[in-house]
């Protein structure tokens, strides 16, 4: 798939055009709004009305931002009538902030704005004591010398306490027969779509950030500022979205009615797993804490969660059982064996076994080691074309992709490759999916992966991007964890980031069977089918189908029909289902993580399984090293581990 084709499915402007915002374009350095006489709206002091395109440093970071910002920091002058001692926060709405921006108010440094692509409120503690009765100044300012495109504005005081914004909801999640049910809900500004901010505090039930709280009993009281709102309730790829307007007068407590999510995606027999996920506890870095994680998995409807912390084995079953999570989901051990050489996602992991050396270099001994760790049987090549310590592990330097060959006498023992990771995407979502099909010619057998790769809660979203196992899924909390690394092993995964794409092949018909699924909200405008990675045929789905629920379209191709007269020859095909993304806060699509170009195209997609056609070599699904062959043990499963911390070295991942 081209470019030019990404782009046609639909223009980035035309998706967002509610998230843009028409500026005024100055010459000036910084920005400085100045307010001789500031409004005063009962306890909120309003210092800046307006939301401002900011750029660091040349050149442009993203095109969908004005090429001259207004300016390259912010400085607002303001006075403050009365009482200063009454005012206890600062608040005000960013949005694509990557970069590290400092907030200042009279010299001194009040707290940094949240490095965090969504368009969002926040709120920063505030000493009354700070503030002087006239001739105020609030700066924003960023040191670093990599171009960072941002927005921020309305800014105010507020006196409300910590504890309380004014106003609550009590918002409350069952499914289709009117239980209870985990979920995320999301809560943003009527008028800009802006996620809200909220008082709550995380729990053992509820994992909070501004404008999102995912509960694992799928009801909260949430506490807000007065105002109009909108609320959506989901509960990630596979059930429906719903939604409700909010309007809360101060003082008021309101109870909406219980959102009925329908699981609208037909996936029976087929296991949802994220085989990428961190913790700001045992990583280093993100937000997460372990029992966030947990709550998050739970309301994102991930049903296999492996837990890959750098360089250690972290089990999630103890603390899943504690809060009482293990009932929506499997947890199995696993690692992400960071080397300077590549990063390695590897599972399960027998209880307390060693952790694999992540200092050696060359990968025959890597590779070694970590199918030597108890257990180990799935070896994932994550984010492959990431640069971490200069070292790109399907580089030029490192990898033929016209050959699908290594240079330097590397061997890639590895059995699966991430194809979409979504805490870190390429601005050319087909490049991987090229790679791949070029290993695959070469001989090698990989598995396609689709992760989060998530150190956070809603900065990257658990189990957006995610793979697809066939295994049983009559008990999600008692999922055999040893069939489904077997099928894992075998190939027979499907990789999905809002869609999903079955591809099956009828050896009686001669017929190749292709079908996209999708929850209402997620858009499929295209399927492709590929033939031993060449595009064979792009495929338009019909406008009145793209947003059906569940089954969204079906194609086929007879092989014995002469405009198919090449997928007689072909070894292998794939379909690959494509749509628009999405940044609205109830599920956005992360900008490109170490993107190539300013172009940013939000897309959604359903990779299907490899299907060797009969005139194909049949794949050895065998281990690429020696690897126990027997069942894996019950104790890597989520019932009988225990917590290991392992190596504690925290390399950085994103």
């Amino acid at each position: 798939m081209s470019e030019t084709f990404l782009n046609s499915i639909s223009p980035l402007p035309a998706r967002i055009d509610r998230f843009r915002h028409k500026l005024l374009v100055g010459a000036a350095v910084v920005l400085l709004a100045q307010y001789g006489s500031t409004a005063l709206a009962g306890e909120e002091l309003i210092i800046d009305n307006g939301f401002h395109h900011l750029r660091n440093a040349q050149p442009r970071e993203w095109s969908h931002f004005p090429e001259k910002p207004l300016g390259g920091g912010f400085k607002a002058a303001f006075d403050v009538p009365g009482s200063r001692t009454i005012f206890t926060a600062l608040t005000l709405r960013q949005s694509d902030v990557k970069q590290k921006w400092s907030v200042s108010l009279n010299g001194t440094i009040i707290g940094t704005l949240d490095r965090d692509h969504n368009d969002m409120h926040k709120s920063f503690p505030l000493n009354g004591a700070l503030l002087k009765p006239v001739d105020n100044l609030l700066e924003i300012a960023c040191d670093s010398a990599t171009p960072d495109d941002i927005r921020v504005g309305e800014v105010s005081l507020t006196s409300v306490g910590a504890l309380t914004y004014g106003a609550s909801v009590v918002l409350s999640s069952v499914d289709s027969e009117g239980a209870p049910i985990p979920c995320r809900f999301t809560i943003v500004h009527a008028s800009s779509g802006s996620l809200a901010l909220l008082s709550n505090r995380s729990d053992n039930q509820h994992a909070v950030r501004s404008g999102v709280v995912y509960c694992l009993d799928g009801k909260v009281r949430a506490d807000l500022y007065p105002g109009k709102y909108r609320v959506y309730a989901g509960r990630g790829f596979e059930y429906s979205l719903e939604s409700a307007d909010l309007t809360l007068a101060p003082g008021q407590s309101s109870v909406l009615p219980p959102f009925t999510l329908e699981h609208q995606v037909p996936t029976e027999g087929l296991v949802s797993c994220d085989p990428h996920l961190h913790t700001l506890e045992f990583a280093g870095h993100g937000d997460a804490t372990l029992v966030e994680r947990l709550v998050s998995l739970a309301g994102e409807g991930v049903e296999l969660a492996v837990s890959t912390e750098h360089n250690k084995h972290i089990d999630y079953s103890k603390e899943a059982r504690r809060i009482g999570a293990v009932k929506w989901f499997t947890s199995v051990i696993g690692c992400e064996v960071t080397t300077s050489q590549g990063h390695f996602g590897s599972f399960p992991v027998t209880i307390n076994a060693p952790v694999a050396e992540h200092k050696l270099r060359p990968w025959e001994q890597i590779f070694a080691n970590i199918y030597q760790t108890p257990g180990v049987k799935v070896c994932i090549l994550n984010h492959a074309r990431d640069i971490h310590g200069g070292f790109v592990p399907l580089g030029e330097e490192v990898f033929d992709p016209l050959t699908g060959t290594f240079r330097e006498g590397r061997k890639l023992e590895a059995n699966a490759i991430e194809l979409i990771n979504s805490g870190a995407q390429q601005t050319d979502p087909m490049q991987l999916i090229y790679d791949w099909f070029a290993l695959l010619k070469s001989g090698h057998r990989l598995a396609g992966i689709g992760a989060s790769d998530s150190h956070s809660i809603n900065f990257v979203i658990p189990g957006q991007a995610r793979t697809y196992i066939p295994v049983d899924d009559t008990d999600v909390s008692k999922i055999d964890i040893s069939a489904a690394v077997d099928a894992v092993v075998a190939g027979k995964t499907e990789v999905s980031f809002g869609l999903l794409c079955h591809l099956t092949f009828d050896e009686t018909e001669r017929m190749l069977n292709a079908s996209v699924l999708g929850p209402d909200w997620s858009t499929a405008s295209h399927l492709l089918l590929y033939a031993d990675g060449i595009d064979f045929g792009l495929i338009d789905i019909p406008k009145e189908a793209q947003k059906l629920p569940g089954k969204k379209f079906e194609f086929q191709w007879k092989l014995d029909d002469e405009e198919n007269a090449a997928l007689r020859k072909a070894k292998f095909v794939c379909a690959i289902a494509v749509g628009p993304g999405t940044v609205e806060g109830w599920w956005p699509c992360m900008p490109p993580y170490q993107p190539q170009s300013p172009d940013f195209d939000p897309y959604m997609m359903g990779i299907s399984s490899i299907v060797w056609l009969p005139q194909g070599k049949k794949p050895n699904t065998a281990p690429t090293v020696d690897s126990p062959a027997e069942k894996i043990p019950q104790s890597a499963s989520a019932d009988n581990s225990q917590s290991d911390p392992g190596n504690n070295v925290q390399n950085q991942d994103q």
